[in-house]
């Protein structure tokens, strides 16, 4: 089976573009080929005065028409339906956008960064010692492994063939 190229857009930085290419090359090089595409501003009519933040949902559909899966790396704050804010938002199938506004550290950009791409693999949140835990908070998000576990690993491989 073929890899599926996977597009990674950034808003501000491409180091941390590079950091989140090669934690999902890493983990998913079995199925996808990451490559950075450029930079992609922000829309404006995407923000919210009232939250101070950006809509995750609506930043995405930007991206639909996007022929390969892909990840849009932001450094902003954003948010998703009712929650306070998000670290990452992903459509199945199509792609994601990550958020590095709340995460510090390398260690945790590549957590999410694997944890989104996943959910666009198909993944959804795992109660196993998973990347694919919930992380409703930074201390969950810190507390969570940076690697899939063998569960969803094997639900990629039923589905992809391999991992």
């Amino acid at each position: 089976m073929d890899k599926r190229i996977l597009d990674i857009f950034y808003s501000r930085d491409r180091n941390v573009a590079e950091i989140t290419m090669q934690a999902i090359y890493r983990e998913y090089q079995d199925i996808l080929e990451p490559k950075i595409v450029g930079m992609l501003e922000l829309d404006k009519n995407c923000f919210s005065e009232e939250r101070n933040q950006y809509d995750a949902d609506l930043l995405l559909t930007k991206l639909r028409k996007n022929k390969n899966l892909f990840l849009w790396v932001v450094h902003d704050d954003i948010f998703s339906d009712d929650l306070n804010f998000v670290f990452g938002c992903a459509i199945p199938l199509k792609g994601a956008i990550l958020s590095t506004f709340r995460l510090r550290s390398k260690d945790l950009i590549e957590k999410e960064a694997i944890h989104e791409i996943g959910h666009v693999l198909g993944l959804t949140h795992c109660k196993n010692e998973c990347v694919m835990m919930f992380s409703n908070s930074l201390y969950e998000a810190i507390l969570k492994p940076k690697n899939l576990c063998d569960s969803c690993r094997e639900k990629l491989r039923k589905v992809y063939g391999y991992v």
